[in-house]
């Protein structure tokens, strides 16, 4: 029976509410995979409400009538939908109502055992009244949180000193802001965390400044602890990364996303990645005036890596108007950064792979990715000869997260 729950049915709640009702003996099991991560919606829109009722409604309902569930909440996902309540003049602005609920959700999360907390708000913490805030206090003391993910709400980056055993932290657009006093994080000393993520895209922010990648500025993480860092950036941006990236010496894994909007992508040093063994970098060609500078872009990148890294997984996304566009890059490039004899770069790297994403979507029907990889020996005899590097096609119908598949 736990196979059946297992392999067929662990992701439909209503039916797993249902066996564990019906059989007691496997509501405990039911119960892991039906509240294991939980996801709420607060501020739908007004039509929605009038219909039926919203999804948190449902959930604080449920929670109250069997409290015994709480525990067994190991992620929470909050999402605002503030900015879709229409109304005929504006949006909506947030009611008590709307920031009791959130409060509510944010109090009872202490009964529960949460690994992962996420939250996507428009309402920024600045604005936010004490009580709720004392909630978000009251959140982040849970014993068992490690993993934070925060969009729009501009939490200023001090606090998450107040989660113990924090050790992933994933900032989007809007999810960060500069420190501010707090007694509780006064003399608090940076967070050892493993991962960091920061995908914010907006031309007008600047994360960086506020996470420590700048060598006067306020250091809530330790860099040198970091093994994972991912980063997506404007192009311009990208100049705010290299003087903490000289501190992260055990870093072993680092993605770097540049779509086509924010200028063009800044140099990246990477010689002082001494553990660096995963590394992903991506590259938008689809305007012809700037193509070449993004396709080189990759290759100085590549060229700073020390000859003896220890780089054992290289990935490379282009995003192209179609594979036979594609055919037009400087493949010599990269090809001579993989000769063989004394100058051999990288014996450790046993997998280079080459990810297409197309704007012509007829490249995947007619499998022109095959056709490419008919023409990888003359193109990239080095690479051929080393016997390393595979080639992948999708497709992408927008320039700024062309990468999100991955």
């Amino acid at each position: 029976m736990y196979l059946i729950i297992e392999n067929y049915i662990a992701r439909d709640v209503k039916t797993l509410l249902n066996l564990g009702k019906a059989v007691p003996d496997l509501r405990h099991h039911c119960w892991i995979h039906a509240f294991g991560s939980v996801k709420v919606v607060i501020r739908q829109r007004e039509i929605d409400r009038k219909n039926d009722k919203s999804n948190v409604d449902l959930f604080l309902q449920l929670i109250s009538r069997t409290p015994e569930i709480l525990p067994y909440v190991r992620e929470l996902d909050i999402q605002d939908r503030g900015r879709n309540v229409w109304h005929p003049q504006a949006l909506a602005s947030t009611s008590q109502e709307d920031l009791t609920t959130l409060s509510l959700l944010l109090v009872k999360s202490t009964r529960m055992k949460l690994r992962s907390f996420r939250i996507t708000s428009t309402l920024v913490w600045s604005n936010l009244p004490i009580p709720l805030r004392e909630a978000f206090f009251a959140m982040f003391s849970s014993p068992t949180l490690s993993d934070i993910a925060l969009s729009g709400i501009l939490l200023p980056v001090n606090l998450l000193a107040l989660i113990r055993n924090l050790r992933v932290v994933d900032f989007q657009t809007g999810g960060v802001g500069p420190p501010t006093y707090h007694p509780s994080v006064a003399s608090s000393t940076p967070k050892l965390v493993d991962a960091l993520k920061i995908r914010d895209r907006n031309p007008f922010s600047n994360p960086m400044s506020v996470l420590g990648f700048s060598d006067h500025s306020f250091k809530p993480f330790s860099l040198l602890h970091l093994t994972y860092l991912e980063i997506c950036l404007p192009g311009k941006h990208l100049s705010t990364v290299q003087e903490g990236l000289r501190v992260c010496r055990n870093l072993e894994r680092f993605k770097v996303f540049v779509g086509t909007a924010g200028g063009l992508p800044h140099p990246l040093t990477l010689g002082s990645l001494t553990s660096l063994k995963s590394l992903t970098l991506s590259a938008d060609i689809t305007n012809i005036l700037d193509s070449a500078i993004r396709f080189d872009w990759v290759i100085d990148a590549l060229e700073s890596i020390r000859s003896d890294s220890l780089l054992e997984d290289l990935t490379i996304l282009i995003r192209t108007p179609s594979l036979e566009l594609g055919k037009q890059c400087e493949w010599a490039l990269l090809d001579v950064l993989f000769q063989s004899g004394e100058s051999a770069k990288w014996s450790h790297l046993r997998s280079l792979k080459i990810i297409w994403c197309t704007a012509r979507s007829q490249d995947i029907q007619e499998n022109r990715n095959e056709d490419f990889v008919q023409l990888l020996p003359s193109f990239m005899p080095h690479l051929h000869e080393r016997g390393i590097l595979k080639m992948q096609t999708t497709y992408s119908d927008t320039q700024y997260n062309f990468w999100t598949f991955t």
